[in-house]
């Protein structure tokens, strides 16, 4: 008989260790901002050493642009895509996330924003890869809902001459702006406003 082939351990520690380092790395920064932190304070909250982390990171940019593809993409698909699959109409769907992950979410989570607008605002003007990968999570985000809308026209939810990557864009950037005003104004009562704008910029795109 085979023998079952197995994985070395070592590399599965290897990724154990990097995904540790990138859970401590996207509180820190979610938190305090990645300026805002250093490695010895991404180190210290984790059991790792230094040098297990520069095995990982070779500096703190490049844990930076892990961050952004490992953690900040997978995230954004799994909050605001993945779930716009189970509903035949996305648009309800979108709305639904809204109301789910931004007006129902506590006041203390509301203040930190969004951790890719953040990385976008303090980063992007620094450093050019970090706003090349930035923008690509944007991109992609765009396109993940424009994909969902897609699907919406084509079971009749949405009106056919409706350009639905301009709405794509929209949609994306009022999620920023949902983060963004509520993080500014400190006021979660403020989600309403912003809410009730978008579903009736909804009513005229939708299929009647």
């Amino acid at each position: 008989m085979r023998k079952k082939v197995e994985k070395p351990k070592k590399n599965r520690n290897l990724q154990k260790t990097r995904a540790e380092i990138l859970e401590a790395a996207f509180g820190e920064v979610f938190t305090r901002g990645f300026q805002g932190v250093s490695v010895d304070d991404i180190v210290a909250k984790t059991n790792l050493t230094k040098g297990a982390f520069y095995h990982q990171f070779p500096t703190k940019l490049d844990l930076g642009y892990s961050l952004v593809e490992e953690v900040i993409q997978p995230m954004t698909y799994s909050r605001w895509i993945e779930p716009l699959k189970k509903y035949e109409n996305p648009l309800q769907g979108i709305l639904d996330q809204l109301k789910q992950l931004i007006g129902k979410a506590h006041p203390v989570h509301l203040q930190y924003g969004c951790p890719l607008n953040n990385l976008v605002q303090e980063m992007a003007p620094q450093d050019s890869i970090f706003k090349e990968k930035l923008a690509t999570a944007l991109h992609n985000w765009i396109e993940g809902i424009e994909k969902e809308l897609n699907r919406g026209k084509q079971n009749g939810f949405i009106r056919p001459e409706v350009d639905t990557r301009q709405v794509a864009h929209f949609v994306v950037m009022a999620h920023e702006g949902f983060y963004g005003m509520l993080k500014g104004l400190n006021d979660p009562k403020a989600f309403q406003a912003l809410y009730n704008s978008i579903e009736k910029y909804f009513e005229t795109i939708k299929n009647i």
